[in-house]
């Protein structure tokens, strides 16, 4: 699973291709179904499903949340179990950098999976280093 080619994909890439009716919900349809296409190859943490049914459930109800976090597994994305390695890897982030535990996570899962590069809209990523984060025009500019 280890390589360059292999993305981690956050929770706010789902949640905008969800609930965003512009550009930037638009853009992010575009980003699952490159995945779903195998265009983008992708790995994101289990944690994501939480992030995603949260927001989701909030925002436009619980039935929508269930459907969509239900397709999310059946697309060919490498999940990442949080374990106790993961975590340990958590921990020394949170305590080294100013991310929120939950970013911490995806840095944490990144790590055990050796990936260096994240599709966010969520540029506290840009201040850790050895991550690369692409925003979702840069990654469709990359994939297209």
């Amino acid at each position: 699973m280890r390589g360059i080619n292999i993305l981690y994909i956050d929770s706010n890439i789902f949640i905008f291709a969800s609930t965003n009716k512009d550009k930037l919900g638009k853009n992010c349809r575009k980003i699952i179904k490159l995945i779903n296409e195998h265009k983008i190859t992708c790995a994101t943490s289990f944690l994501v499903l939480d992030e995603v049914m949260w927001v989701l459930k909030k925002n436009i109800g619980r039935d929508s949340a269930i459907k969509i976090t239900k397709a999310m597994l059946s697309m060919p994305i490498k999940w990442i179990d949080v374990d106790k390695s993961v975590m340990i890897n958590t921990i020394d982030i949170f305590e080294k950098t100013k991310l929120d535990p939950r970013d911490s996570i995806h840095i944490g899962s990144m790590k055990k999976m050796g990936l260096s590069t994240i599709i966010s809209e969520d540029n506290d990523f840009d201040k850790i280093k050895g991550i690369e984060r692409l925003n979702i025009l840069n990654c469709l500019e990359k994939n297209q």
